[in-house]
């Protein structure tokens, strides 16, 4: 198995993945687009040490960036050499997995994705399992208990080099600030190869969850389980929670695993709403409040940038964020958020523009008589009285920020559904 792991094609399509990935290096400080000079001259070296069972992978960067439900995510970094060889060995195990897994499973798998799961629990609701299971998993990719994997992984890898190579992977230090901390538990994100092991651990849960005939849907960590009433409901969250604990070894957080209706849940972001005994498909509340937030960070009057460069980068943003709530219905949102998002290119105008006489040209540029514009311009209103203005709302309209480049939510998202609906 090992062998076929280091041969030479599976090791350039490899290559081709991390180079193509980019990213940051490890704690060796060597970078994606040095890779291919080191292998070239230490190919040959590195892969008999792997064969000999002589390697030992580096330790990883710990990285620590904010979460978007409040906290910190830990990322350990690899080096780009540890990349490129989990990169191999996890493009050569997951063919051997991926027949087995559930097709409930969503996350980190070829030809599937968030929308489907979304989708396949909408399909749920409209059966008639109207009452939710949100099964929270804390800190899941810190906690993943090394010895439980290592027995899953024994049951279809029969070479025991492959096998000791990972449990390297799996053990090696995590680096922070020069110091070395070792690793008992935990696949921490950023390795290539923590989203099959994620999966080959769930799929635990998964067959159990089948084997007792629930309907659920689960992107990595992330599952719902849905039932027909509020006492299974209840049921079934103990039972699968001391499940996780004592079967997995894993972690179930109690304060936010809860029963929810489907107007109260949240599954990948999104949420749901009933029309004429139909549920569909909404964007959750704190989707909305991120996406606000965003906004008002990328037009923050503090920051000295050209409008036009704000704008290029909020369209930037846009464009990603309906790509992926593109299947919800959400027109009067994305009205909404074109309001805000003028409103504040509004303030920012204004602010640039800053003395009386300053403004009160720009104005009569604008076609706003001298006397209006005079106005205006010694007007004592603060910036967002003044942005909602009937003057600058009829001047700097929605025809104004198009010249300048700004199509917002609303048209991107109106191409987008009009488009693409077939693929759901």
């Amino acid at each position: 198995m090992l062998e076929e792991i280091l041969d030479i094609r599976n090791v350039q399509r490899a290559f081709r993945q991390v180079t193509a990935n980019r990213g940051a290096g490890g704690i060796d400080g060597m970078q994606t687009d040095e890779l291919r000079d080191y292998l070239n001259a230490n190919w040959q070296t590195l892969r008999t040490d792997i064969l000999e069972g002589n390697y030992r992978p580096e330790v990883v960067r710990k990285v620590e960036i904010p979460k978007s439900g409040g906290g910190r995510r830990i990322l350990g970094i690899p080096t780009v050499i540890d990349r490129l060889i989990q990169q191999a060995i996890s493009q050569w195990l997951s063919p051997k997995y991926e027949g087995g897994f559930s097709s409930n499973s969503y996350g980190f798998r070829p030809g599937r994705n968030a929308h489907q799961a979304v989708l396949k629990g909408q399909e749920y609701l409209n059966s008639g399992y109207i009452w939710i299971v949100e099964m929270d998993l804390d800190k899941f990719f810190d906690r993943v208990n090394h010895d439980k994997l290592m027995s899953l992984l024994s049951l279809k890898i029969k070479d025991k080099r492959t096998l000791k190579l990972i449990r390297c992977y799996l053990s090696s230090g995590m680096m922070e600030n020069g110091v070395v901390t070792p690793r008992r538990e935990g696949t921490p994100q950023g390795s290539p190869l923590s989203p099959l092991l994620s999966n080959i651990i769930l799929d635990e849960l998964d067959s159990t969850l089948e084997e007792r005939g629930h309907c659920f849907v689960r992107y990595a960590d992330d599952c719902s389980i849905y039932v027909r009433s509020s006492k299974s409901a209840h049921r079934v969250m103990d039972k699968i929670a001391v499940y996780l604990e004592d079967r997995l070894k894993l972690k179930v957080n109690r304060e936010k695993s809860k029963v929810s209706r489907p107007t109260q849940s949240t599954l990948l972001g999104f949420s749901f709403y009933k029309v004429n005994k139909r549920w569909k498909v909404r964007i959750a509340p704190k989707s909305l409040v991120r996406i606000k937030d965003e906004i008002r960070k990328q037009t923050m009057r503090s920051r000295s940038t050209p409008l036009t460069s704000r704008i290029l980068k909020l369209e930037e943003i846009i464009r990603g964020w309906v790509n992926y709530f593109s299947i919800a219905e959400a027109k009067s949102y994305m009205r909404g958020l074109d309001e805000l998002t003028r409103k504040r290119l509004r303030m920012n105008l204004w602010k640039q523009w800053k003395g009386v006489r300053s403004r009160e040209r720009n104005l009569m540029k604008l076609g706003v008589a001298k006397l209006r514009a005079f106005q205006l311009a010694n007007t004592r209103k603060a910036y967002c009285r003044t942005a909602n203005s009937p003057i600058l709302l009829t001047t700097l309209n929605k025809a104004y920020f198009s010249k300048l480049g700004f199509e917002g939510f609303t048209n991107y998202y109106y191409w987008k559904t009009t488009h693409q609906t077939k693929l759901f």
